[in-house]
Parts: structure tokens; sequence; C-alpha cells
């Protein structure tokens, strides 16, 4: 063990001087909009590019230039046509910026964000920090080895990814002295001898940083391999070409105004899709088939022994508090509405809230089926801290089934012993905000101490004690929720992303404090009735957008999932270090995109929900088991769906969605519907009765649709927590019927 380790540490230290040579401008020329390359390799290095030229005797360049009315947006395309027969070959096309700052923000979607500038230290999968960071407010964030631009002035800076390392095939930058946002949009790659070889995507800045070049390259050929942490030896190679052989690079360049990070973002929502071949996703299992089987799949994950009873979340027999499922995934067993699954719901609050809890009121992270404190991953080195997020997420979580309880007319079935422990949880929440000014990635549980500080981590709590300040009637919680949320999106306007909510990773940007801190902002807005939060719940939506995939990735046509047809659209990626895309966020529903289509009109974030609902049923198996790998990255599980295995937060997120977000949205005063079940609306007229709908199953499952219908009076009031309890109109559709229905 000692040695994997060593060897992997050394991986990464001699892959981190490994480059490829220089892609930036050998003659300074600030009126070229950009370079056309010819480009040498050996093996995985870049040996030589020049500028090619009318005269050169290798290429032949037809070039194309498409201005669309009424757009910013200019579309090149490149086409390369080889004069004579070469090896190790391949082309590129750079566009050069001068006058750069390494203060601008620079994002590959999913990838890199603010050009992942941080701190970069060695450490192996789910070690957490050293001791020695610990405790230290001057920590600046922290990650494991991951293509970067360098921190570090006069440095190289150079960064190298392909497609497959991105949920959108996107560079984009803003310059925040001349307020303006740029984007390169390109394709997947290019066909070669029938295959699909992605682009490389490649950004470097000059040592005195005054220039930066962003790189498409055909074929991509990367000098090192971004893998799941770290880096390996790169296995892209050139390409030998013959006489007359073409290659083709397409590129849209955008610049438009953007004051900020929040107004790169919102274009970002707008362009997404705009620029490639949209492939409609599959229908594969209606919503309510999905909460079937996960609902199942709970069930089979509780623990009865000895007289102790509750819902394991992950595939051991403990209580993993928060985060991948602990006390989130009893909430659609609970919504089920009987006393079986109450039962159930019932001994897990009581063994998880009666113990494992420190003295500051914060629970820790893991607890045995003994009732023992259990010390994993990370904890192993730092046994008495615990991660922050999963004291937030349990703060949000168990509020929302009190209320669930309380709205389903059980409320005499509420323990005082269980409030009072949530309660004790949220004044944790408070005394630490008092003390500190924030929450941090990892908490001293039985201090309540921040352990580790500088990230996102406690976004959930955000929402959380929003929750709270309703239920319990305490001011002083929405106060410090009002704080928390100020603060929280202050950092992410600045720095353009958020981190710190995976205890499996060091302080990385992810998604889930994006879908966290979105979903908190909608909690304020909604109990608040304050637009700024809306606002911002907009803002983070659009940051969120950018960790899900946006465009129907090729796969290569060995791989399972390419053998399935799998369109991956809709696919959410975990972090910049946990490189693969997943059914589903972690751990929600997503209904606040669904929320904001509602409250805004806005289709894209629709659009953006239905994806990711359309997603998670490409990751369900014939025996209705799901795994959290659902993606084309060359770094993790490429083209796998884990067939065989199962993974808790995906059976919760998949029993989420299908809860709380309605299969059908009509609008009655407009004559609209939108769908998020996989059932397709064929017909939508007014009649003299009503709306009439034609509605049809492609599925080989009967559906059981839910149906959301309002009017512009009732869409007006926020639909906060718990609303699925309120659609009591069902559809029911046999597999590959039509049905016709008046509303």
């Amino acid at each position: 063990m000692i040695l994997k380790i060593i060897g992997s540490l050394l991986l990464c230290v001699n892959t981190f001087n490994s480059f490829s040579q220089d892609w930036l401008p050998k003659h300074q020329n600030n009126k070229v909009t950009f370079r056309l390359l010819d480009c040498g390799y050996n093996g995985a290095k870049l040996e030589q590019s020049s500028v090619i030229g009318a005269g050169s005797d290798k290429w032949k360049v037809k070039q194309e230039v498409l201005r669309k009315k009424g757009s910013n947006a200019v579309t090149y395309r490149f086409t390369f046509k080889a004069k004579k027969a070469m090896k190790d070959a391949g082309v590129a096309v750079a566009f050069d910026v001068y006058d750069w700052s390494s203060d601008n923000f620079v994002m590959i979607p999913a990838v890199v964000y603010n050009g992942n500038r941080q701190r970069i230290v060695n450490r192996e999968y789910a070690t957490g920090l050293d001791k020695t960071d610990y405790f230290r407010k001057d920590l600046a964030l922290t990650s494991n080895p991951i293509p970067q631009l360098s921190p570090e002035f006069g440095a190289k800076s150079q960064l190298e990814v392909n497609i497959s390392n991105t949920s959108t095939p996107l560079m984009a930058y803003l310059d925040r002295k001349k307020k303006k946002g740029v984007f390169l949009f390109t394709d997947q790659g290019i066909t070669w001898k029938n295959e699909l070889k992605d682009h490389a995507l490649i950004i470097e800045e000059s040592p005195n940083r005054s220039i930066a070049t962003f790189v498409v390259s055909a074929p991509g050929v990367r000098s090192r391999k971004p893998e799941f942490i770290g880096f390996s030896d790169s296995p892209d190679r050139g390409i030998a070409v013959a006489e007359g052989d073409e290659l083709e690079i397409r590129v849209t360049r955008m610049e438009f105004q953007a004051e900020n990070v929040t107004n790169l973002y919102g274009r970002f929502m707008q362009e997404r899709k705009l620029h490639f071949r949209e492939a409609a996703p599959r229908n594969l299992m209606p919503m309510s088939e999905v909460l079937s089987r996960m609902a199942e799949n709970i069930d089979e994950r509780y623990y009865a022994k000895d007289g102790v009873g509750f819902y394991c979340p992950e595939n051991a027999d403990w209580m993993s508090y928060g985060w991948v499922g602990g006390l989130i995934n009893t909430y659609p067993m609970l919504a089920l509405g009987d006393m079986m699954h109450f039962s159930r719901v019932s001994n897990t609050f009581n063994f998880a809230l009666s113990q494992g809890r420190g003295a500051s009121g914060y629970y820790y992270d893991v607890l045995g089926a003994d009732g023992e404190v259990i010390y994993r991953d990370g904890a192993k080195l730092n046994p008495g801290i615990g991660l922050t997020r999963k004291n937030a997420d349990v703060l949000f979580w168990m509020v929302k089934q009190f209320m669930l309880l309380k709205k389903q007319g059980k409320s005499s079935l509420i323990a005082e012993k269980w409030e009072n422990s949530i309660r004790q949880l949220a004044d944790a929440f408070v005394k630490t905000w008092q003390e500190e000014g924030t929450w941090g990635n990892y908490l001293a549980i039985e201090s309540g101490k921040i352990a580790a500080y500088n990230t996102t981590g406690g976004a959930m709590a955000v929402g959380g004690l929003a929750l709270a300040a309703s239920y319990f009637q305490n001011d002083h919680y929405m106060a410090v929720a009002k704080e928390a949320a100020k603060k929280y999106y202050g950092e992410f306007a600045l720095v353009g992303f958020t981190s710190g909510a995976c205890g499996d990773i060091l302080q990385n940007a992810d998604s889930e404090t994006a879908i966290a801190l979105t979903t908190s902002l909608m909690t304020l807005f909604e109990q608040t009735g304050d637009h700024i939060y809306l606002e911002q719940t907009k803002n983070l939506a659009n940051y969120t957008a950018s960790w899900t995939v946006s465009f129907p990735y090729q796969l290569p046509e060995n791989t399972a999932l390419a053998k399935l047809g799998a369109n991956l659209t809709g696919a959410v990626w975990a972090s910049t270090q946990n490189k693969h895309g997943a059914p589903g966020f972690c751990t929600q529903s997503g209904d606040v995109l669904f929320k904001l289509f509602r409250e805004t009109g806005v289709k894209l974030y629709a659009d953006l929900i239905r994806d990711v609902i359309h997603a998670h049923a490409e990751g369900i198996q014939p025996n209705g088991k799901i795994t959290e790998r659902l993606t084309y990255c060359d770094a993790d599980s490429r083209g796998s769906r884990g067939d065989g295995g199962k993974t808790g937060w995906n059976e919760t997120n998949g029993a989420l969605m299908a809860l709380e977000i309605p299969g059908l949205y009509v609008r009655k005063d407009k004559g609209t519907a939108y769908v998020f079940d996989h059932i397709v609306v064929k017909e939508i007229k007014r009649t003299n009765q009503g709306l009439s709908l034609s509605l049809y199953n492609p599925t080989t499952y009967d559906a059981n649709v839910s149906l959301l219908i309002e009017d512009a009076a009732q869409a007006a009031k926020p639909l906060g927590e718990n609303a699925f309890l309120d659609w009591n109109k069902k559809i029911k559709i046999k597999a590959g019927t039509t049905v016709s229905v008046v509303l």
C-alpha cells in the first residue's frame, strides 16, 4: 500500500512538468484574429507547431465564415487538406488574446473554473487534507493535481483537456478590465478512419501573463491525461495522413458585454445548446416506474437486526448522515404515506438522531449499527472532524420531513425528541456562524469550531435555517440564513464557482454546492418573498448548468452505453477532481429548476431539469439498480453504466425527482403543457369543455403521470415545500398507448 501511494505521488510529480512546447505566438500581432497551425508530435508531445501560410507545402486550407444576422457570433469552418503524406501530424486553430491578465476568469465547463488557480497538493483518494492544513483561516483553496493555469507568476501556465473532459465543448473567459465575455464553442472532434477523435482544448499564458492563447486541435493530443486524481501518461497521438486527406475544425466565437461572472453564466445558459445538433431525450421509463423501482431499492437497504432498524444510505450497515442519502432517503419513503414506511422512517429517526452527536449539536459523519461512531475516509486520519455539508443536509431534510408529516395530517406522530435534536443542530449552526462568520468545509464535531475554512460547503444550511425559522418560529434562524446567503453568494459572484461539498475530494469546484446554494436561495425567496433571492437563484442555476451535459457526446461504439444508444445529455458532472458524469444531482431532485421555470417562465430551466430526469433513466439497469457512473470521460469508467452495482444516492435522487417534479405542467390560461415525464403530448387544444390533451406513452412500462395544473393567479404563489401532495390529478397511460384528457 505504501509503495502504491509513493508511486501515485511520483506519477503526479513526474507528469506535472511534462507539458508540450509553447502554443503561444512566436511573433506578436494583435490584429490577427486566429492562427492556423501545422502540428507535429513525438508521441504525446507537441514537437513543433508552425503557422500555415499561403505557401505551405503541407496543408491547403479552405476557410468559411458565417455571421448570423442579428447575432454577434461568428462561426469559422476550416478544412485542412493534406498536400502530402505525413506521420504524427495534426492541425490546430489558436485564438490569441493580447493585453491579457491572470485576473481574468477562465472556464471550461465541468473541468476548469477561474483557471483552477488553486493550491495543489498530492493526496490519496478520500483522505482529506493534511493535519497541518486544519484550523488555518489563511489556507488557500486546495486541490489534488488538476489541469490548471498556474497561480504562480512567471511559471509555466498551460492546461490541456479534450472534449471528453467537458460537459460542453467550450472555452470561455471574462476580461474583467474590459468587461467583456468571449465564448469559443467547437464540436466533439473529427471523424478519422471511422473513429471519432476528440478535439483538445488548450489554454496557455505567457510568463508575464500579458498574452493568452486558446487552442482547438485536431486530433486532440494532450501531453498528459487528466485522471480521477492527478495525471497519467497520455494515450493521445498525432495521425498519419495521406495526400488529399482532410481535417475539419469548426469554432464559433462570441464576444459580448459582461460586467461580471454572473453575466457570463447568464449568456452561457442561453447559448449552451445552440451550437450543436441536439438529440431529443429518449423516453425510457416513466417517472412513476422510476419511483416504484427506486423505493424498492431503498427498502432493500433497510437494516433490521438485534432490535435496531434504520435505512442505510450506502452499501454498508451504517448510517452516513446527509450527503449521499442519510436522513434524505427517508423522505420518499415517508411520502409514500403508509404506516409501514412511517414505522421504518420513525425507527431511522430514533436511531440516527439519538446518538452520533457531539457536544456542539453537530453529528459525526458515520454511525455504525452498534451505535458507535465510525471514522472512515479522511476521518481516519482526523477522527474529531466531520464534513459540514453532511450536517447541513440533515438540517434541511429533517425540517422538510417534519413539514411533510404535518401536511400529511400526522403532526401527532412527530416525536418531540426529534424536534429537539434538530433544534440543537440549528442552534449549532447559529453558534458557529456567530463565532466564525462562516461554516467552512469541515467542523470539529465536539467544539463546533471550523476545522477547514474557505469553501461553500455549508450552502445547504442556508435553506435548512430558512425552513427551521418557519417551522420553529425562530426569527434568529432566518437572520443567520440571510447573512450566510449574502456571504456565499458574494463569494460565488466574485470567483465564479462554489466548492466544499464532497467528502471524497479536497476543495475543488463541484456541482453539489452549486445545486445546494441554488436550492437554498430559492428557499429563502419562497420564505421571504424577497425577489433579490430569486435573481440570485437564477444566477446560481446558470452556473449549475455548466456542470450538466448539454450535447449528445458520441461514445466509442464498443462501449456499453454506446451499444445501448444512450443519450448522456443531462448527466451531471461531480467535480473538477472526480471527472465523471452521474444520473442526477447529489443528493437532490433539482426541483429548484422547475420552480425557476414556474416563477420566471424561462423554458431553459425546464429543459435543464427535463434533461437531468431523462439522463437518470439512462442509468437504470435491467435489474432495476442504478450506479453513479453515467460518463463519457476518458478519466473514469468511460461508457460504462456499472452494470450489476448499485448506488444509494442515485436511488434517492431518482425517487425525489419522480416525487417533487410534476410529470406534466399545464398552464390553463396559456393553453400550454410542458412534459418532464417520459411521455409525449401529441396534441393540445382548447374546446368548449376545456383544455384537451392527447398524451402518448412510448415506453414499455405503464405510466401514472402526475399533473400540476395552474392558472396565472395560482402560478403567482410560491410553490414551497412538499407541493407534490397537492398534485391530486394523475393520468394512467398504458405502455405504447395514447389517451385523451380534458382538463
